[in-house]
């Protein structure tokens, strides 16, 4: 049976957790700075921007600090997306408990959350990992051709 996680060098496993570690930081953080935001970015009295699309912003900015991170310190997809899973799943446990509807049953707000808020926020920062990777190989100079090819 193949291997479920991707193809990551056992060298490279340092900087997936480093990157793992800087997309759980920073998207716990950047999504409360976002949602303290709220009041400024709606105003009094109108609600332009719902909470919800404001904290996928701040989470996706964190996952994609991550998964950068990890993209360009391996120059590897595979192991900035794993970065960026890793720090999706805590994001997606705080904004299940700050958002805590009433109205919403358990099961449709932890898909609603997953779909709306999550997945987004995952998917931009895949891509821009993985950029970041390419870009490692581009212009990472003669150090990032030799760690590829051993």
């Amino acid at each position: 049976m193949p291997p479920i996680l991707p193809d990551v060098r056992s060298e490279d496993w340092r900087a997936v957790w480093l990157g793992a570690a800087v997309a759980v930081a920073a998207s716990l953080l950047l999504t409360v700075l976002a949602a303290s935001l709220e009041s400024t970015v709606n105003g009094p009295g109108r609600r332009t921007v719902a909470e919800p699309v404001l904290w996928a912003v701040g989470g996706g900015a964190g996952l994609t600090l991550g998964a950068v991170v990890t993209g360009w310190m391996t120059r590897r997809i595979g192991a900035a997306a794993l970065a960026a899973l890793i720090g999706a799943a805590p994001l997606l446990v705080l904004v299940i408990v700050a958002y805590n509807s009433t109205d919403l049953r358990f099961e449709d707000q932890l898909v609603g959350t997953l779909i709306i808020v999550v997945l987004p926020a995952y998917l931009g920062a895949v891509v821009l990992g993985s950029l970041a990777a390419l870009m490692a190989r581009l212009f990472g100079g003669r150090h990032a051709l030799r760690n590829t090819r051993q």
